[in-house]
């Protein structure tokens, strides 16, 4: 993730008051145009317009939100194994509040970081970022996840489950899997405690949590 990037998302951690949505509309562009900034990473840069309008929202300077780093490129492939750098091969997805508790995750990586031990040789690994305090000690916002989406879980693991919007993105909710049934998840949340289900046919996918790495 670029600077600007990570200095949006820092300040929505610090700064529950603000939102990507108001903050979009405040500087005169849709509702979505800085979750796609975020997420999808258009536009490449914030133009000097959005640069301004938006610092003093931040408490910035509008050289802050300048970037002239390039996208984050894909490993490359010899032969069909990673070259001696893979440990920064894991494709790491933007997250942002989709309501009712849930993180919006597109289908573009914005950054790539070192590939953790369990995920080596997992070609659809991937990390995210927590949003939210629902499962606070475990996972805090800002943490990075560690995510096995083909390992099966089980009762006591923490998972993210994955809702598909049908736009290349997807919702999802990290919680602790309790009870697996045709038609539900049982999940636990830690703030506010409570074990309440989810339905399978909305959230089609529970995927594994192998670790995090620290905000």
């Amino acid at each position: 993730m670029d600077a600007p990037r990570k200095l949006l998302v820092d300040t929505l951690a610090r700064r529950p008051d603000l939102d990507l949505k108001n903050l979009s509309l405040a500087i005169g562009r849709n509702h979505a145009y800085l979750q796609q900034y975020l997420m999808r990473g258009s536009p490449r840069e914030l133009p000097e317009p959005a640069r301004h309008g938006l610092a003093p929202l931040l408490g910035v300077s509008p050289d802050d939100l300048r970037s002239t780093a390039p996208p984050p490129q894909p490993p490359e492939f010899r032969g069909g194994s990673l070259r001696a750098a893979e440990q920064t091969d894991l494709p790491v997805y933007a997250s942002a509040e989709g309501g009712s508790g849930a993180i919006i995750i597109t289908s573009e990586p914005i950054d790539f970081v070192r590939r953790p031990e369990p995920l080596l040789s997992v070609r659809d690994g991937y990390g995210c970022y927590v949003i939210g305090d629902s499962m606070i000690p475990a996972y805090e916002q800002g943490d990075l996840l560690l995510v096995h989406p083909g390992r099966p879980v089980r009762a006591s693991d923490d998972c993210v489950f994955v809702r598909d919007l049908g736009d290349g993105s997807f919702h999802a909710l990290v919680k602790r899997l309790l009870r697996i049934t045709p038609e539900k998840w049982r999940v636990r949340q830690f703030n506010p405690a409570k074990d309440f289900d989810l339905d399978r046919s909305q959230w089609q996918k529970a995927q594994l949590i192998v670790g995090k790495y620290t905000r």
